[in-house]
């Protein structure tokens, strides 16, 4: 049986998208004079579909981010508003790419990522392997830390031997 599925599109020719004052914090305002505050902004479809189908969530319980609606594109959002969004948007999806791993070793059942990236060293932990990295194709994976952030192997067979050598003690 499939869901109903009820998805309120949103106009982006008629919204107002604006930092709230003295904020980082962004609000909407819809053109039936609806105002929400403190909204995040979301892709239905990250990789395959970037510049449509965005989600616009606000909060409406400490961890429970409810959708207000749905834009189907953004071609035609004023300018102002469209540069916050997609401010926004690369905020949250800030990717960096995996050139090097240095080293991937087990600690207190987390795995820990010593890496090089296209934005320089980082280190991080994943913890439960198989939830939290994703083969988005044969060569391609994205890895989901333990603190929310990603990062991206773009093509595992590009690594030098090393880095594939530490992946394959995975399994």
């Amino acid at each position: 049986m499939t869901p109903n599925l009820n998805i309120r599109w949103l106009d982006p020719t008629a919204v107002v998208i604006e930092r709230m004052p003295d904020s980082v914090a962004v609000r909407i305002r819809l053109p039936n004079g609806e105002v929400y505050e403190d909204v995040q902004f979301a892709r239905a479809f990250p990789l395959s579909h970037a510049q449509g189908y965005v989600s616009v969530l606000r909060r409406e319980e400490r961890d429970k981010l409810v959708e207000v609606g749905m834009f189907r594109t953004l071609e035609g959002m004023p300018e102002p508003s469209r540069q916050i969004l997609e401010e926004e948007l690369d905020r949250r999806y800030f990717i960096p790419t995996i050139t090097k791993i240095h080293a991937l070793t087990e600690e207190y059942g987390q795995h820990r990522w010593e890496v090089e990236t296209d934005r320089g060293k980082r280190v991080f932990y994943v913890r439960n392997w198989r939830d939290n990295v994703h083969e988005l194709s044969p060569v391609r994976y994205l890895i989901v830390a333990i603190d929310g952030s990603r990062y991206e192997i773009r093509d595992i067979d590009a690594l030098d031997a090393q880095s594939r050598a530490w992946l394959d003690k995975l399994g």
